[in-house]
């Protein structure tokens, strides 16, 4: 028998941060990434004991691209009185998915000034990220407290955050990584409230062609959702294939400036 109840709570998050998404002008652009270079950094990775995972590498390779064209790291609101912010730190955003009783939920969290971070210090954040539990952890607290809100106060409350430059950049990021890559997905666009969100899709051996021959290579999928009322298209595929070129050509120079932070972190 249908049974019609009250949003749960535990649902008024996302209802929330789709509600201010409808605001966004989508448009969805997709590139092949060679993952050969960061499948041999993983591996470096791995005879010292340390696991990265992909996630890290594509939010370090969008930080540095972000870097080359500042235009990307701004945020567009408003709709009768729009205003446009760029901002001067560059926020990752990343979605993870928890279990609340019987039920799954995705939450988001924040690396401030991921541009300055080695890759070591970001796979750090996420860990804790996953580790903590939705129901007690500090870092999920305003989650909590926003669902515990009736629907209608939680979107006014939600709405006035944003209006801040400083508080919308802490809570939305300069970008978004999300990711399906745990499952055989290839192609998905995931909605954005700021300028740019990637959706990462499983790693899968392909045929493809290399100097005339074709040989099989690991290949990431890796779409972007942009609005475009903030960059337009020619902007959006240059920025794209910079985070492309940035992965496909990851060499020893990170693996080394890790070393030196984990070396400093040690002391």
């Amino acid at each position: 028998m249908s049974k019609k109840q009250a949003l749960p709570f535990i649902r008024r998050h996302t209802f929330h941060f789709l509600e201010q998404a409808r605001e966004v002008q989508p448009v969805y652009l997709s590139m092949d990434v060679d993952a050969s270079a960061i499948k041999q950094s993983r591996a470096t990775y791995k005879q010292a004991n340390l696991s990265v995972s992909y996630i890290s590498y594509v939010i370090v390779a969008i930080s540095k691209a972000i870097e080359r064209f500042p235009e990307v790291n701004t945020s567009v609101y408003g709709k009768w009185f729009p205003k446009h912010i760029s901002y001067d730190q560059i926020y990752a955003k990343f979605t993870i998915d928890k279990r609340v009783g019987e039920q799954r939920i995705v939450v988001s969290s924040v690396i401030p000034n991921s541009n300055e971070l080695s890759i070591h210090m970001i796979q750090e954040h996420i860990d804790r990220m996953k580790q903590a539990t939705f129901q007690e952890g500090k870092a999920f607290e305003s989650v909590r407290k926003l669902q515990s809100l009736p629907v209608w106060l939680g979107g006014i409350i939600y709405r006035q955050i944003l209006k801040n430059a400083k508080k919308r950049l802490e809570t939305q990021g300069s970008f978004t990584v999300t990711s399906l890559g745990h499952l055989p997905v290839q192609q998905f666009f995931p909605i954005t409230s700021n300028t740019t969100c990637f959706g990462v899709g499983a790693i899968t051996d392909k045929p493809i062609v290399k100097d005339g021959s074709i040989v099989v290579t690991p290949i990431l999928p890796l779409n972007m959702t942009f609005d475009h009322r903030a960059i337009d298209g020619a902007v959006a595929a240059e920025f794209l294939h910079e985070v492309k070129t940035i992965l496909e050509h990851w060499g020893n120079q990170q693996w080394q400036d890790d070393q030196k932070s984990l070396s400093m972190m040690s002391l």
